[in-house]
């Protein structure tokens, strides 16, 4: 987005005093024919992280996420969607760390939020309408975002109101067209995520194809419709933009003095999915974002 190496700098090292935290050591090294063993264990991440880096530098990647997404994708609520998300930037920066990163975050803190083969439904659009009638309005409580993720999965109104669309690569524009008007709607921090992860996944079926299987599509439908029942299913309403809206350079300018990496990683996402689908809603929010500094 146009930082000079010197905003770079100064951004890792306020990362780095500010919000780092220190790797804590699994204990042992893992053997990369035992990951799968390590499925749902937090304290694993450092050792499978390592496992992974190693394994892409000595075999490439696409052998590496070839081998280990089939077996932690119906897990993408991961860490409130972070393991897809930094798999999909490694991917795009070809960064045998954060691919290492992204596979160890989906394999340690895989998440089974429990949904099932659901009822079907025309569109996203209707899936959303159900769940909105049954849960309009619900509050859910839990630790983070995966907290009330899980807690919004469970209820028994969810589960019966619950439908997928056709399950295709196709489902992704409509995920991405629904996320980004229900952002537009209510600048909420998990809906955010939701935009962001869209876009990650695109990333990866993208890059990867044959990854894009009718369990994986629908485990990221899935956790998708566990997000947005989590903030409360609001209604999707009209959407009313202003007659102008700042130009990306100024967009970009504003991000990326931002410490936040939050308003970074939105406001790069919504120029990918601009570009990719034309939707002058991503533009707008991205502009609206960068002005008020946070989510």
């Amino acid at each position: 987005m146009g930082a000079s190496d010197e905003r770079l700098i100064e951004y890792f090292r306020w990362w780095e005093e500010n919000r780092a935290l220190p790797r804590r050591d699994s204990g042992r090294e893992i053997d990369r024919n035992e990951w799968h063993q390590h499925i749902g264990e937090a304290q694993m991440f450092d050792a499978l992280s390592d496992c992974f880096r190693r394994w892409v530098l000595d075999s490439g990647s696409t052998e590496v996420i070839a081998a280990v997404f089939p077996g932690v994708s119906c897990g993408v609520a991961a860490a409130a969607f972070h393991g897809l998300i930094r798999l999909a930037y490694g991917i795009e920066a070809d960064h045998p760390g954060e691919i290492g990163a992204g596979l160890a975050t989906l394999c340690s803190r895989y998440v089974d939020l429990g949904i099932d083969r659901t009822p079907s439904t025309a569109s996203v659009k209707a899936a959303f309408v159900q769940l909105a009638d049954a849960l309009g309005g619900a509050a859910f409580t839990g630790q983070g975002i995966i907290g009330k993720m899980r807690a919004a999965a469970s209820d028994p109104r969810f589960q019966t109101a619950i439908s997928s669309p056709p399950i295709g690569p196709a489902l992704l524009e409509e995920l991405a067209r629904a996320s980004i008007a229900l952002y537009w709607q209510t600048a909420d921090f998990t809906v955010l995520h939701m935009v962001t992860t869209v876009h990650a996944a695109r990333v990866l079926f993208g890059r990867f194809p044959e990854l894009a299987t009718d369990d994986a599509i629908r485990a990221l439908w899935g956790a998708a419709c566990a997000a947005y029942a989590s903030v409360g299913a609001p209604p999707l309403s009209e959407v009313a933009l202003a007659s102008e809206v700042p130009p990306w350079e100024k967009i970009f300018a504003a991000a990326v003095r931002s410490n936040d990496d939050h308003v970074v990683k939105m406001t790069y996402t919504c120029h990918c999915e601009t570009i990719r689908y034309g939707n002058p809603l991503y533009q707008a929010a991205a502009a609206r974002l960068v002005a008020v500094g946070k989510a």
